[in-house]
């Protein structure tokens, strides 16, 4: 028998995690499961305005970046496209795989676990 999987929360609080999710453009539930993240104790316990020392390997070149948990930004401070910011860990990770690979067809890329945290080598979607 499967435990129950429903959480009964009341009207206000429904009210704001729909807000949030509105406002992000995630789904309630991924709302609940970040609060859920922010708070256990695995969770990144830093300012999350604070730059994060970032890294991935693609082609055998390693690429540097600082990624910024609170606007989820990512600057990528060696390699191709240093120098640059892009809006999502996503789209640094597609302009370091065109960087170092022109001819590569499909770009795409989970920047989430494209990049790793370099203090810890945990991926970035640990941040997420």
């Amino acid at each position: 028998m499967r435990p129950d999987r429903t959480i009964t929360v009341t009207a206000d609080v429904a009210d704001v995690i729909r807000a949030a999710a509105r406002v992000t453009g995630l789904t309630d539930s991924q709302i609940v499961v970040r609060a859920v993240r922010m708070l256990r104790d695995d969770a990144p316990d830093t300012d999350p305005r604070q730059p994060v020392d970032v890294h991935c390997t693609y082609g055998g070149q390693t690429i540097t970046g600082t990624f910024i948990p609170a606007t989820r930004r990512l600057t990528v401070t060696s390699g191709p496209s240093a120098g640059e910011t892009f809006k999502s860990p996503s789209a640094a990770a597609r302009a370091a795989i065109i960087g170092v690979n022109p001819a590569r067809t499909s770009t795409q890329a989970n920047g989430w676990r494209f990049w790793h945290v370099t203090a810890t080598g945990d991926r970035l979607d640990r941040y997420r």
